[in-house]
């Protein structure tokens, strides 16, 4: 392979910190272009204000870098918004860089990242371009997709559809579900196995660089959803949290008829002002869905994952007890025996 020169769009966030962090482990040149600061400190030397919506400005960035490869994951998110110049990210920004890579000869080929969300929440669909977005930003993710199918890009590119991510430097709904589990509050809804799409950050980001970089030519503008396998019920997850933090027996079982009602107090609560109760209707119906996307063909390019369930728990609340979101003394250092 010949020279990498690797740009991150979004590298401040939350998969993007991890990008980050395996691109420095590589020893390659590598920027992140974003409009928020590193999370990181040592990060920083590497960190450029650019805001993709602003096509000057990205255009000029990218043209002084000359990158190889281009990790695209600026992206704004939100399930309640109402209006759609909100995700002018996922719209104009996906257009401009599209624009910009035609000024970059030496650039090989761009992974975007886009959405479960294309389609509603559970509904596996039948080909790359059958949509049916449930909100404003899984409609800004098609359109971002449509955007790159009608391109006429010069380089390789790749979108991807990563599930449910979790791990080090997440925010919001998977950082609660360890709190919550943490503080002994999680219960399982109902007596079945719920087996949902889930990404430990260290594998979706395993699976996107061999996307990016995968030599063969058959990869190129092709859609992969990035989900762990083997999949994992919310169950097994939950009872690993709860051995590695030392709490003793299994995870109880509540009626999901009893968590409905308690999904619509955190709903209230949430009207009243509280940003992230444990437990709302959304949140639950997010939990009892499940589907299996097929993973099969990112498998079949990507191979074996190099961290396990167990793996992926333990760095998590490692890193969550450094931040001191949780506080059980009993967690381990993480190991990592790929």
């Amino acid at each position: 392979m010949s020279e990498i020169k690797l740009c991150i769009t979004g590298g401040s966030g939350f998969i993007g910190t991890t990008v980050m962090q395996w691109a420095l482990d590589q020893e390659w040149p590598v920027i992140n272009f974003d409009i928020r600061p590193p999370k990181i400190f040592e990060h920083q030397q590497y960190w450029k204000y650019v805001d993709v919506r602003d096509a000057q400005t990205l255009s000029s960035a990218l043209t002084e870098f000359q990158p190889s490869h281009i990790f695209h994951l600026a992206a704004m998110t939100g399930m309640d918004i109402q209006d759609m110049s909100f995700f002018d990210a996922n719209t104009k920004g996906v257009e401009n860089l599209i624009q910009v890579t035609r000024e970059l000869p030496n650039l090989q080929r761009v992974l975007f990242t886009s959405s479960l969300l294309v389609c509603r929440n559970g509904h596996v669909p039948s080909s790359d371009i059958e949509y049916c977005p449930p909100n404003l930003y899984g409609e800004s993710k098609v359109t971002g997709e449509k955007l790159i199918r009608d391109s006429n890009m010069n380089c390789a590119w790749v979108i991807v559809r990563p599930t449910s991510v979790w791990g080090p430097w997440f925010e919001h709904s998977y950082r609660t579900f360890f709190r919550v589990v943490d503080r002994g509050l999680y219960v399982q809804p109902g007596v079945q196995p719920i087996v949902k799409p889930l990404s430990f950050v260290g594998n979706t980001v395993h699976m996107m660089q061999s996307l990016l970089f995968h030599e063969r030519d058959d990869v190129n503008r092709q859609t992969y959803y990035l989900g762990d396998y083997p999949q994992h019920s919310i169950q097994e997850w939950a009872d690993l949290i709860r051995q590695q933090i030392g709490r003793s027996g299994k995870t109880p079982v509540v009626p999901i008829s009893l968590l409905r009602l308690m999904g619509k107090v955190g709903d209230a609560l949430k009207k009243l002002g509280w940003s992230d109760p444990p437990i709302t209707t959304f949140r639950l119906n997010n939990m009892l869905t499940g589907a299996h996307y097929p993973i099969e063909k990112t498998q079949s390019v990507v191979g074996e994952l190099p961290f396990s369930l167990a793996e992926g728990v333990q760095q998590t609340l490692a890193w969550m007890h450094d931040q001191q979101l949780i506080h059980h003394a009993s967690i381990s250092t993480p190991t990592h025996t790929a």
